[in-house]
């Protein structure tokens, strides 16, 4: 399980402020009081990795203070009680929260494509050989087991009755259980697919890429405040996202700008191979491998990714929804 921990640095997600509708529905929650103006609260829903470097240049600029946390349901209740000012979320998680009647509004999307990688041990080479296999994600409804089913839809229906589905919380965790021959397949975040690599040997079995159809075009995470921080506090919040869009056009324009700032956040991550493009990352020069995909998250410039293949890199684009 990932430790929560609080780090001032910054994030970056394009911003539109016409989408921060005025009139969203009132309530007590301000930022903390005291003297001039305090920094906003950001908080993470898991811990920062290659393809938040984007976001931390905007942050840092806007001197926010980030917090990292283990699930997206810590950053909603964090938000509502008042403990954070704004929040990067999962956009399963954040319609989630506000059909349950949850006081939140997304006030932008921050990556337009997940980053989850399907992987399996090694006797598994394809997603057909997955019936009778036990098949982990990280909760109903989420991203990790949306991209597993309809791998499976789209290569071996018939078998998706017969696969043995199964709940493990946190990427970190299912890794671990891969290591450990407990589960067969699960889907993966970058950098646990980066761990799994070292320990063994496993197959890749697809990523957000390979899907076909209206899932292909789901959206990865978004920013979210509460109603009533948003209500109060309209104009912070207009002039935080603009500070993160600055941030992306860096990082779309200053490669080094985003390779230095990677490097002093993420001293443990590796670069030796030439990556798989983002929506949040800038072009990079390195020379390209086996180019087959869309983009993605949880990559940057030179750096390595699950399967060394490179892709194009999309801006991310901003939201319309006032829900």
């Amino acid at each position: 399980m990932r430790n929560a921990r609080n780090v001032v640095r910054a994030g970056a997600v394009v911003l539109a402020a016409s989408l921060l509708l005025a009139g969203c529905a009132g309530g007590g929650s301000q930022a903390p009081s005291g003297d001039g103006p305090q920094p906003l609260r950001v908080a993470y829903a898991s811990d920062l990795d290659p393809n938040d470097i984007a976001d931390q240049i905007g942050i840092e600029a806007a001197g926010a203070e980030v917090t990292e946390l283990t699930e997206d349901s810590a950053v909603t209740a964090g938000l509502i009680n008042g403990n954070y000012d704004i929040g990067n979320i999962d956009i399963t998680a954040a319609i989630k929260a506000i059909q349950a009647g949850v006081p939140i509004k997304i006030v932008y999307v921050a990556q337009n494509q997940p980053e989850f990688v399907m992987v399996a041990q090694s006797d598994i080479t394809s997603v057909d050989q997955l019936a009778g296999r036990t098949v982990a994600y990280h909760s109903p409804g989420s991203l990790t087991e949306i991209l597993q089913r309809e791998l499976v839809k789209q290569n071996d229906p018939a078998i998706e009755g017969e696969i043995q589905w199964t709940v493990l919380p946190e990427s970190p965790n299912r890794a671990a259980a891969m290591v450990a021959h407990q589960i067969d397949a699960t889907t993966l975040e970058y950098l646990d697919v980066l761990a799994l690599q070292k320990q063994g040997s496993f197959n890749v079995l697809g990523d957000w890429s390979d899907l076909t159809g209206t899932s292909a075009d789901a959206i990865a995470t978004g920013w979210v405040v509460s109603e009533s921080y948003l209500a109060e506090n309209q104009q912070a919040v207009v002039d935080f996202l603009q500070q993160v869009q600055d941030g992306y056009d860096t990082a779309y324009t200053d490669k080094a700008a985003w390779t230095t700032l990677a490097e002093r956040l993420l001293p443990d991550a590796t670069r030796p191979s030439c990556p798989r493009r983002t929506t949040t990352t800038p072009r990079s020069a390195c020379t390209r491998g086996r180019a087959r995909s869309r983009s993605r998250r949880r990559a940057g410039p030179g750096w390595t990714t699950s399967s060394g293949r490179s892709a194009s890199t999309t801006r991310p684009r901003p939201s319309r929804w006032s829900t």
